[in-house]
């Protein structure tokens, strides 16, 4: 007769995932669930002497329930798929939350499995993402100019980026009246005005990346009722140089940090600071056979991407032969040349 082990997992943690923005406009009930996937990463145990942060951080599984809650059985994904229960300690932990939809969000403190003192479901609310569908009216509702508010929801738009154009993780984006915005890896943010931002149609935008200080940007202009962006100032141009690879190309703004993004078709980018004020600069490109060109005088144009002309370094030419030639002269051995004798008559009688 053969006997089966019949064990079953309990519950590790329940967690209340919100829409936060549905939920502040009153949409999808009074618990809006979130749009699309939502995934759970443990970041770091916290247990008091046994503190780690993951590596690569594990996934929660989650399976949901009828109410729409998201229920952790304790097995967690590694980044190569393998799945196991995990062994939580004491804790608490660091979990991440990443969406399409949604801002990346950390909650810290967490204990699993749930713990008395700490309320179950563990209530999370998640602010909408660069990608979440807005409802923004197609049309801008009439707004008094200079009036105190106009109410209707408003959207800006922005992406912080490195001098080499990729994205900046981890920002800090905000503004008077907006949701805060915290980037992920690829810099986009975007800012909520739920509530309406001034008639005036401007305000100051705040943009802290990891290592600076705080970067206010002013006047920002904003379309209530619609959406506006926030570009980011740049130069771009292209590296003409045949026979060599252009991402190779090294192209630096004097004075400024950094280099430029060159991608393989040649063309090149430099991002400047969020704050970057009118200027003058100088574009210094260099190949690594040593060819080089500088371009002074260009313009920069504050929140303006300027086109620099192409950068044209020709391929080098030929160096000339300075080794001697040789003597190609065929070597001849001079030819004798005997004294003519005259013959004389004799005279003799």
């Amino acid at each position: 007769m053969t006997t089966y082990d019949h064990r079953s997992l309990a519950a590790t943690r329940v967690f209340d995932i919100v829409d936060g923005f549905a939920a502040q406009r009153g949409l999808d009930g009074e618990r809006p669930r979130p749009l699309g996937r939502v995934r759970l990463f443990l970041v770091a145990d916290r247990t008091p002497g046994a503190e780690r942060t993951f590596t690569d951080p594990p996934e929660l599984v989650l399976a949901t329930s009828d109410s729409g809650y998201a229920i952790s059985f304790g097995v967690v994904q590694q980044p190569n798929g393998s799945r196991h229960v995990e062994p939580f300690g004491a804790g608490p932990y660091l979990l991440r939350v990443r969406s399409d939809r949604y801002q990346v969000a950390d909650f810290d403190g967490v204990s699993l499995p749930a713990t008395v003192g700490q309320p179950e479901p563990y209530e999370m609310v998640l602010a909408a993402g660069y990608s979440y569908p807005f409802p923004v009216a197609a049309t801008a509702p009439s707004v008094e100019v200079g009036g105190p508010t106009s109410a209707a929801l408003a959207l800006l738009r922005g992406t912080v980026l490195a001098p080499d154009g990729s994205g900046v993780a981890d920002a800090n984006v905000s503004a008077p009246g907006a949701t805060p915005y915290r980037t992920d890896a690829d810099g986009q943010w975007v800012l909520v005005f739920a509530g309406g931002v001034p008639a005036a149609g401007a305000v100051d935008v705040t943009i802290t990346a990891p290592g600076a200080g705080p970067a206010v940007v002013t006047g920002v202009a904003v379309t209530p009722g619609g959406e506006a962006a926030l570009p980011q100032t740049a130069l771009r141009g292209r590296i003409v140089a045949p026979g060599v690879d252009p991402t190779a190309a090294t192209v630096e703004i004097a004075g400024q940090p950094g280099r430029a993004g060159v991608r393989s078709d040649g063309v090149w980018a430099y991002y400047f600071a969020p704050t970057q004020a009118a200027t003058t600069v100088t574009v210094n490109a260099t190949m690594p056979d040593g060819r080089s060109l500088s371009v002074p005088g260009v313009q920069v144009v504050p929140r303006t991407t300027t086109a620099v002309p192409d950068l044209r370094l020709p391929r080098p030419g030929p160096t000339p032969d300075t080794t001697p030639t040789p003597n190609t002269t065929p070597h001849t051995t001079p030819t004798r040349v005997e004294p003519a004798i005259t013959a004389q008559r004799s005279t003799d009688a």
